[in-house]
C-alpha cells in the first residue's frame, strides 16, 4: 500500500510489479534485466541473492556483455530451482549453474562467454548470431580457457555442426 501511494504521488515510477525505482534516478541500460532479475524472487534483497541460484544468460547474457548482435529480449535466466513465470518477454530457462561459469556483469549474476556460447548453441540459435558472440568473447579476452570451450562447443556439434565431422568451434570461430 505504502509503494503505491509514493507511485501515485510521484515520489516512485513503477518498473514492474513489485519493482520501483526513485522518480529523481535516472534509467539505467540494464533496467528492464534488473527489474525481471529482481522479480523472480521479490522476498530476497539483491545483496543476499547466491549468484548460482538464478543467473542472466543466454540472449540476454551475451547483451548485457556487448557479444555479438542479439537482442536481449526474451530476458533469459538460468535457474537452478524450477520457476513458473507468466509475464511476457521472460524466459526462465531450468540449469545447473557452477561458480566458473557465472561472474558479475553490471552488478548481475551472469553466465560467462563461454557458458553463453555453449547455452546458445544448445538452445538453436542461428549459427553466424552465436559465431559473432564468440569472435567478440574471444577479440575482448574474456573466454578463460578456449581448449575447455572448444571441447565443449564440438562436444554439442554432434547435433548441431557440421556434417562431414568438421569443428563447430572452427566453424563459428571463423565466422
Amino acid at each position: 500500500m505504502e509503494l503505491s501511494r509514493l507511485a501515485a504521488n510521484g515520489h516512485l515510477e513503477r518498473v514492474v510489479r513489485g519493482v520501483y525505482r526513485a522518480s529523481g534516478a535516472p534509467s539505467i541500460r540494464e533496467e528492464a534485466v534488473w527489474a525481471a532479475w529482481l522479480s523472480l524472487e521479490p522476498a530476497a534483497l539483491a545483496y543476499s541473492r547466491d549468484p548460482l541460484a538464478c543467473a542472466v544468460s543466454h540472449n540476454t547474457a551475451a547483451w548485457l556483455m556487448g557479444l555479438g548482435e542479439l537482442s536481449p529480449e526474451p530476458l533469459t535466466f538460468t535457474s537452478a530451482a524450477r520457476r513458473q513465470v507468466q509475464r511476457d518477454g521472460l524466459r526462465v530457462v531450468r540449469g545447473r549453474l557452477l561458480s566458473d561459469e557465472v561472474r558479475t556483469v553490471a552488478g548481475l549474476p551472469c553466465t560467462t562467454a563461454a557458458r553463453t556460447v555453449c547455452d546458445l548453441v544448445v538452445d538453436g540459435e542461428d549459427l553466424s548470431l552465436v559465431s559473432a558472440v564468440l569472435r567478440d568473447a574471444l577479440a575482448a579476452g574474456i573466454v578463460g580457457d578456449e581448449v575447455a570451450l572448444r571441447r565443449d562447443v564440438d562436444g554439442l556439434g554432434k547435433k548441431r555442426g557440421p556434417e562431414d565431422g568438421a569443428s563447430l568451434y572452427e566453424m563459428l570461430k571463423r565466422g
